[in-house]
């Protein structure tokens, strides 16, 4: 088991990854009071509730499922959650746990953050995606019908428990999903980890134990490097944002219907990539090595014909990174160097999309 830490301006949180890890940790070291709740959808509960409920004997034990699906990832299911907590009496020494991918740890920890102002909070990710992202850092938030995260807060847990006997049992579709935020780390921090990615795809795609637990704790450190600096997004962390503005208005474009956020992301990353070959001089062998690792990955890199143009410059308006009116786009100078630009027109964009479609 391999302990890592975060350290933010009022706490530390503990990360611990490994393999069939979870019936190893000492929960009592992360919760303070008697009273869970878990939060988590039918599918995962399926799966892992009564292993994780075994493991937990000795506190009191209550659940909360959800449908399964990034459409609930809304304000409505975040009152249902409400309702639920509220009802059952619980108050301030209550420990929230979030069991399931990025959707349920969103949800859990917006209202591990606004239930009584705020109550304890463990992640325990079974998405690969949740693993190596959503659920480090302290983001949370919920949809809007007008864009993705617009409504959240910062809220860190005490624990992120990351096993990855988890991913065994996840489709084969949603583990590439999550491998783009993997490939998001080596493009915007280090380029002989996305050589490494691109030279053992296979590996990769195989689920080696060996090459999984490698992209998760070199993506965690990148991810705690960054947030360590910048908490709240006020300068660097924005980078960890490249792919994501093209990739949020795609998913918002596409309704959250048939495109993963991985996906969307992977299609970010493209044309964020090549943006940059003329606005901030990338190579075009940066572009390739970006581009190949993507295509290895087996991840989309052309949009579909059926994607409205007119949909996605609409999304992007509603952009949360937004400043002064304007996008701000994380661009690359290189593999493993970015800055952000705030002069990309409208027309540039719509060229962009045209240039990348089926």
């Amino acid at each position: 088991m391999n302990r890592l830490s975060l350290k933010t301006e009022n706490q530390k949180v503990t990360i611990l990854t490994g393999n069939k890890i979870l019936n190893k940790i000492n929960f009592k070291n992360f919760i303070n009071g008697n009273d869970i709740c878990i939060l988590s959808n039918s599918k995962i509960a399926k799966l892992y509730l009564q292993q994780l409920k075994k493991k937990l004997n000795n506190f009191k034990i209550n659940t909360f499922l959800i449908p399964d699906g990034e459409k609930y990832k809304s304000v409505n299911i975040l009152n249902k959650i409400h309702d639920h907590l509220i009802k059952n009496k619980f108050d301030r020494h209550l420990t929230i746990i979030a069991l399931g991918g990025g959707v349920i740890g969103d949800l859990a920890g917006l209202a591990a953050d606004t239930f009584l102002r705020g109550v304890n909070l463990i992640h325990i990710p079974t998405t690969l995606l949740a693993q190596v992202d959503s659920s480090i850092g302290g983001k949370t938030g919920v949809n809007h019908r007008l864009g993705k995260n617009l409504i959240g807060t910062f809220k860190h847990p005490s624990a992120i428990i990351i096993d990855i006997n988890f991913l065994k049992t996840l489709p084969d579709k949603q583990f590439k999903s999550g491998l783009a935020e993997v490939i998001k780390y080596g493009a915007i921090s280090n380029r002989s980890f996305l050589n490494w990615v691109n030279k053992n795809s296979n590996k990769i795609l195989n689920q080696n134990t060996d090459s999984l637990l490698k992209i998760i704790n070199f993506s965690i450190k990148a991810k705690i490097k960054i947030v360590e600096l910048d908490e709240r997004e006020s300068g660097v962390r924005a980078y960890l944002n490249f792919g994501h503005t093209f990739g949020h208005a795609i998913e918002s474009a596409k309704n959250y219907k048939g495109i993963l956020h991985g996906e969307a992301i992977s299609l970010g990353m493209i044309l964020a990539a090549a943006i940059s070959m003329e606005k901030t001089n990338l190579s075009l062998e940066d572009f390739n090595l970006i581009e190949e690792t993507i295509r290895k990955i087996k991840l989309p890199t052309n949009l579909p014909k059926n994607l409205s143009k007119s949909k996605i410059i609409k999304y992007l308006q509603y952009d949360k990174k937004k400043k002064l009116g304007r996008n701000n786009f994380i661009l690359l100078k290189s593999v493993g160097s970015c800055c952000v630009s705030n002069t990309i027109t409208t027309k540039y964009l719509i060229d962009i999309l045209d240039s990348f479609r089926n």
